[in-house]
């Protein structure tokens, strides 16, 4: 029997995991990003009425508001209400938990939700209660590369797919275009898992964890491990986790995990093969479904074979691995899987090549806006005999821990190019006598990567850290980097390779 009193109504749904009907919700959508102009219309689609707040001033939100449907209020600038007490409230990623705002939106709020719970509770409103399948990403690095692998291995065996949640469109946006047939492939953030209890994937992998955004968690790892692994609590029968089995930070999880939980796990690890889940043993990728038993899957060096450019690196086999896991949990035919780690092309800027100038190589890997990622970026380049390794770093400042990536660079570089905020704290780990130096814009950085490479070489945008004192983004960062390099070779009379 579905309460007659608001509130009593609010109350129930807070604690519903299935939304048919929401029309007269009372919703606060905090935020008026990409995901938070999703919500809102999905909800007033529905007849939810629906208030969206955002600090930022009326000017700067022209499009955000635009985009709004006309039943939505908005409020905006910093003198605005918090929001309706007694509201549900969709949260923007932005707001951390330990921050006052937090606080005083939970004393209000009858329940905090973030989009992609907000997604999951609407669709299982309808289909019968079911919802479409969804399967999400999760983890520190790789996210982006994994969750846009599987959705190509998912339609190499001519699955229909929606690819969304952190990149690309928010999961709200498709609520009203889907097919019944569809997959959900999302890569979700630890923003957005904090305030989930009901998302509930058929499938999902936690590709590892690197110390990341700790300012968010007030510098609590532990937090931010259990954030990122919560990906799978609310599974159940019929639903599969993956973990990665050589990530210490995961230690706790898969304990955890061993105690006893409703819903099959498995590890998959590029150290060797597992007596169940997926292994790598040095040179083929594989499928191990007891001891002794084991498919195999495809070799290393066939991953991206037949698309843009070979891929490399062994973080790269853990995330051909954990698209692999992901495909075959939905029953996907082997060899749409083999067809697919082969067909694959990795995403810009992940260790794209932009060019050459002579027998320099230009490479950028903007993406890597951790320490943890420009070591895999830096490991996973191949150097020839009498090649030099030119590499840039630096950007935005988010209190990470250099020692480990400084370390790495000693080992691999011949010169640093360093920019950013961050400069000096990277250079103060450096190895004495490595030779060093700084440039104030990116652009400057590319003539003088190809001076310090030499004749032969390859020059390196892995910068370990974000982008946003100097660009618009890490995609932005990637596309002056480019744009400089083809100026160069202009410059040089040297066409593009």
């Amino acid at each position: 029997m579905t309460p007659t009193d608001p509130q009593d109504r609010q109350t129930a749904l807070a604690t519903s995991s299935a939304w048919p009907d929401v029309e007269g919700l009372s919703v606060t959508v905090v935020g008026l990003g990409k995901s938070g102009v999703a919500a809102a219309n999905a909800l007033a689609r529905r007849g939810a009425r629906v208030l969206c707040i955002d600090d930022k001033p009326e000017h700067e939100l022209s499009d955000a508001l635009g985009r709004l449907l006309p039943d939505v209020q908005a409020h905006c600038g910093a003198s605005g209400p918090l929001g309706r007490r007694g509201d549900l409230f969709v949260l923007s990623p932005g707001i951390m938990p330990h921050s006052r705002r937090f606080r005083d939106i939970q004393g209000m709020a009858t329940a905090v939700l973030s989009e992609i719970e907000l997604f999951y509770r609407l669709d299982r409103g309808h289909r019968h209660g079911l919802g479409h399948p969804i399967v999400a990403i999760s983890g520190t690095d790789g996210k982006t590369t994994t969750t846009l692998w599987t959705a190509h291995l998912l339609r190499q065996a001519g699955r229909q797919v929606v690819v969304g949640g952190n990149i690309g469109d928010p999961l709200c946006d498709f609520l009203d275009t889907m097919g019944a047939d569809d997959i959900v492939v999302a890569e979700v953030s630890a923003f957005q898992l904090y305030t989930c209890s009901a998302f509930r994937p058929r499938a999902a992998v936690v590709t590892n964890i690197a110390a990341d955004h700790l300012d968010w968690f007030a510098g609590d790892m532990a937090s931010y491990v259990r954030t990122k692994a919560k990906v799978g609590d609310a599974m159940g029968a019929g639903d599969t986790l993956f973990l990665n089995g050589d990530d210490p930070e995961l230690a706790t999880e898969r304990a955890r995990l061993q105690a006893g939980v409703p819903h099959a796990w498995a590890n998959f690890t590029v150290r060797g093969l597992p007596h169940c889940g997926f292994g790598f043993d040095g040179t083929t990728l594989q499928w191990c479904l007891a001891p002794g038993a084991q498919v195999p899957l495809v070799d290393q060096s066939e991953l991206g074979s037949l698309g843009a450019h070979p891929i490399e690196g062994i973080h790269n086999v853990e995330n051909a691995l954990g698209a692999s896991a992901l495909a075959l949990s939905l029953a996907t035919p082997l060899t749409a899987v083999r067809a697919g780690l082969r067909s694959f092309s990795l995403p810009s800027h992940r260790l794209e090549p932009v060019g050459s100038i002579g027998r320099v190589r230009f490479v950028d890997d903007s993406k890597a806006t951790n320490p943890h990622a420009a070591i895999a970026g830096l490991q996973a380049i191949r150097i020839g005999e009498g090649e030099r390794l030119v590499w840039i770093g630096g950007g935005s400042e988010k209190d990470a821990d250099f020692a480990e990536l400084a370390e790495v660079v000693g080992g691999r570089a011949a010169s640093v190019i360093l920019l950013g905020q961050t400069a000096e704290r990277i250079a103060a780990v450096l190895p004495r006598g490595l030779d060093t130096h700084r440039v104030a814009r990116l652009e400057d950085a590319v003539p003088l990567g190809l001076q310090l490479a030499g004749d032969a070489g390859v020059v390196l945008l892995s910068p370990a850290c974000a982008s946003f004192d100097m660009f618009r983004g890490y995609a932005h960062r990637g596309e002056v980097f480019a744009t400089a390099v083809k100026r160069l070779q202009q410059a040089i009379g040297t066409a593009a390779v």
